[in-house]
């Protein structure tokens, strides 16, 4: 099962998502980060399954992040959405370690994250924010908590909660909500800057992983000339 819900809205059945990923990396600055990214099918996909709604005639003329919101003439004009730390910016995500302890892999079981939480404080930067979204337009979200429980060897459910502003229609206030359950998910490993030789990433990542014995280096195109590595935990 991959499936988010945006909690009252014009949708609120669960979307599929037709694309997910989970993977890592390591900056220049020798900050460890976790990526993910999301995207679900069409918002009407299911539109078959489910009893049509006539817009309120009520709320014409009115615009407000509530009606925004329940209007599935707004949802359709979107499409479908994108969540991602690392579609539109290569400085986001889920810092793991940034000059502290050693980042633990095996301490992601059960583990909690809490990213962005409400309230913001006045001199935040939405672009700072820990993930992007692409909703009803490109809007904000934040306050998300995020649990990884592990459920075969090498598998994991990532439950993941969180609230949305209508940022692109003009609405500061993130008065709406989501929940996805994403099963049966791989970690993808750690990305590491091109530049670096092998050598250099795994001095590098010794300095910030733990058990490091238990990665190693993968090359992700075997059949080609071009020479690219990430770092994977040994299953």
């Amino acid at each position: 099962m991959k499936e988010i819900r945006f909690i009252d809205s014009a949708y609120p059945y669960a979307h599929d998502i037709k694309e997910f990923s989970w993977f890592g990396r390591i900056d220049e600055d020798l900050k460890l980060w976790f990526d993910l990214h999301l995207k679900t099918d069409d918002y009407y996909s299911k539109e078959e399954d489910i009893e049509e709604e006539d817009e309120d005639e009520d709320d014409e003329g009115e615009y407000t992040s509530d009606v925004q919101w329940k209007s599935k003439i707004v949802w359709d004009n979107y499409h479908c959405c994108t969540m991602s730390s690392s579609y539109w910016s290569d400085e986001q995500g889920i810092l793991l370690n940034a000059g502290g302890d050693k980042f633990d892999f095996s301490r992601v079981e059960n583990h909690i994250f809490k990213l962005d939480t409400l309230p913001l404080g006045d001199d935040v930067d939405y672009d700072d924010l820990a993930f992007s979204i692409y909703l009803l337009g490109h809007d904000t979200c934040a306050n998300h908590t995020i649990q990884f429980a592990k459920t075969t060897q090498d598998q994991f459910r990532i439950n993941w909660i969180g609230n949305v502003a209508l940022t692109y229609g003009g609405f500061t206030d993130f008065d709406h909500s989501f929940e996805a359950v994403i099963e049966d998910v791989f970690f993808e490993g750690f990305r590491y800057p091109q530049e670096w030789t092998q050598e250099q990433a795994l001095e590098n990542f010794s300095k910030v992983l733990a058990d490091l014995e238990q990665w190693e280096l993968i090359d992700l195109n075997p059949k080609s000339f071009k020479r690219e590595y990430k770092l994977m935990r040994r299953v």
